[in-house]
């Protein structure tokens, strides 16, 4: 312990030198969005490519649990394509037309915090841009927000400023799924008025009202169903239909509209 005061003592002036300039650094970073980009941008990829080794270990490991994943992804396309198939010439409508998809793969995930975050391995180089949607298995997986330009972080459905425009299959056609930050497993449907009739099992699917989620994809389903005598709201709870710990390709959607639709809105604002 002697020594140790002692090298502290001798080498003082430098270990402050070292202080203050990271408090200086930490300082600039926090108060200057060119220099909070600047490092954001460095930092990410050289994080991001650490993480991408780390990931092909850990998956290396997760194989039979990726493969079957991508077999029951597989088997789901399969039906959804024998069912489309069946409609009706005059009928056939595919909502994901207006989308362009792009494949990514997970190098990073956080499942346990209140406000998880996701990295993918795909960038600005790549054309992504911020909030583009990222789904997988079927349904949802988050958005995109931070972008350098061979990663980028995406909001997680599981964090807690997360709200997403939803519907219940063939009863609500606008309701609003959150996740409160406990249960990975769970999210709350909001905002469903209590004269409406609804039971256990009952499908939730994007709406597609917002633009950047493609319609009708599969949310998850309800779990329970309170209502107190006094509240205009159902308590709706809906166990998610993907497992967020064992998610490891997604695709980011790019909404082919959205930018028409938002350049016309702004023309009133």
């Amino acid at each position: 312990m002697k020594s140790l005061f002692l090298f502290l003592y001798k080498f003082r002036a430098f270990i402050t030198l070292i202080l203050l300039e990271s408090l200086c650094a930490f300082l600039i970073i926090q108060n200057s969005h060119y220099h909070r980009a600047l490092y954001f941008n460095s930092s990410n990829t050289v994080i991001g490519s650490i993480l991408s080794v780390s990931n092909n270990v850990t998956q290396y490991f997760r194989l039979e649990d990726i493969n079957e994943s991508l077999a029951s992804e597989n088997a789901r396309l399969k039906n959804n394509f024998r069912e489309f198939s069946e409609l009706p010439d005059s009928i056939q409508y595919d909502s994901t037309r207006k989308f362009n998809y792009l494949r990514a793969r997970i190098i990073d995930n956080s499942v346990d915090l209140r406000n998880n975050i996701i990295t993918i391995d795909v960038g600005a180089k790549d054309g992504i841009k911020k909030d583009m949607a990222v789904i997988g298995g079927g349904g949802i997986i988050g958005k995109t927000r931070y972008i350098s330009e061979n990663f980028t972080l995406v909001t997680s459905l599981l964090h807690t400023s997360s709200m997403v425009s939803a519907l219940v299959k063939d009863k609500v056609n606008i309701c609003t799924v959150q996740w409160d930050g406990t249960d990975p497993y769970m999210v709350d449907l909001l905002y469903v008025p209590r004269h409406y009739s609804l039971v256990v099992g009952d499908t939730v699917l994007t709406s597609g009202y917002s633009g950047i989620f493609p319609e009708n994809l599969t949310i998850g389903y309800i779990s329970s169903i309170d209502l107190s005598d006094d509240e205009p709201f159902f308590n709706i709870k809906v166990k998610l239909a993907n497992d967020f710990y064992r998610v490891a390709y997604v695709e980011v959607a790019e909404s082919v509209s959205l930018p028409e639709i938002d350049s016309l809105q702004n023309l009133v604002q």
